[in-house]
């Protein structure tokens, strides 16, 4: 079975907006299932901006936790009208009046709508009831287990929402063993075949000849080796299986990718090839993590 798991669960919003209670009524529904964070770098680039912070990195620090797939961002925005009758009820260590808290409303407003079409952004809008926690639990729990298609737009949308090319973008899917979705005519797509078997027959090869002992060094290897690797100048220029305790890694880098024409077909070409690297080895792993590391992911038009 194919699973598209959440590593790190974020809860944005502006202050009195329901964070902790929303966390609180999260863990209690599903016995701590995710790891869930009280905010994120977008916090912390929306706060170093109010206070004209300069921080050194903040840029690539959000950008690399937002464009990693497998973390996912509720963002809690009810209305103002809400946030100030808390704030004035209960009060807050930082901010002293109405003014204060509406200026960080106000940004956390802007930031809403900066990520707004990211597909790992999920917004929580008015007062997070019991009904609205169970919501966004069942839409977490169906991005994880997205079908290939369903990532494939993810990565497209991502790749959109940041202005036609998100540089790099990450993710990573596990599979049992199973790989229900594994499709041998993926290698057959049109305008990308010759390309599909170059790649397949280059990784088995060496695979093949790491395991007779036909490489430099006259050593044979055994599942555990290192040696296990594609290398190319071309979009899908790194490919390495590695098994270490009972897992197989199946780890690739795509150098370009047109995530709006080619990537769909990149992805599920390397879930089969995934399989079959797989099915050489699985009596010395019992599932496959498969990474995928994109440095340019961009929309071709």
């Amino acid at each position: 079975m194919l699973t598209f798991p959440t590593k790190n669960l974020f809860i944005e919003g502006p202050d009195c907006s329901g964070k902790t209670t929303f966390v609180k009524k999260i863990h209690d529904m599903t016995g701590y299932r995710w790891h869930i964070h009280d905010r994120s770098q977008v916090s912390r680039s929306i706060f170093a901006k109010m206070y004209g912070r300069d921080l050194p990195f903040i840029s690539s620090d959000l950008h690399s936790e937002v464009s990693d797939l497998n973390n996912r961002f509720i963002f809690m925005l009810p209305s103002f009208s809400i946030v100030k009758e808390r704030f004035l009820s209960r009060g807050d260590d930082i901010h002293k009046d109405v003014k204060s808290i509406r200026g960080v409303y106000d940004s956390f407003v802007e930031g809403y709508e900066k990520f707004s079409g990211y597909p790992n952004f999920t917004p929580c809008l008015g007062v997070a009831t019991d009904k609205q926690c169970e919501a966004i639990i069942a839409s977490l729990s169906a991005v994880e287990n997205s079908t290939l298609d369903e990532i494939s737009d993810q990565v497209c949308r991502i790749t959109s929402a940041k202005g036609g090319e998100c540089y790099p973008l990450q993710f990573t899917l596990y599979d049992d063993g199973e790989f229900n979705d594994a499709d041998q005519e993926s290698l057959n797509h049109v305008g990308e075949s010759e390309y599909y078997h170059m790649i397949f027959n280059s990784i088995h090869s060496k695979i093949d000849n790491e395991l007779k002992g036909e490489n430099e060094y006259k050593r044979i290897e055994d599942f555990t080796s290192r040696r296990f690797v594609h290398t190319d100048d071309t979009c899908i220029s790194f490919i390495q299986v590695a098994i270490r305790d009972g897992l197989m890694d199946f780890h690739t880098v795509i150098r370009s990718s047109g995530t709006n024409n080619v990537f769909p077909y990149d992805l599920k070409f390397l879930y089969y090839l995934a399989s079959t690297c797989y099915n050489r080895f699985n009596n010395h792993c019992d599932y496959v993590r498969i990474r995928f590391n994109l440095n340019s992911a961009h929309i071709v038009n």
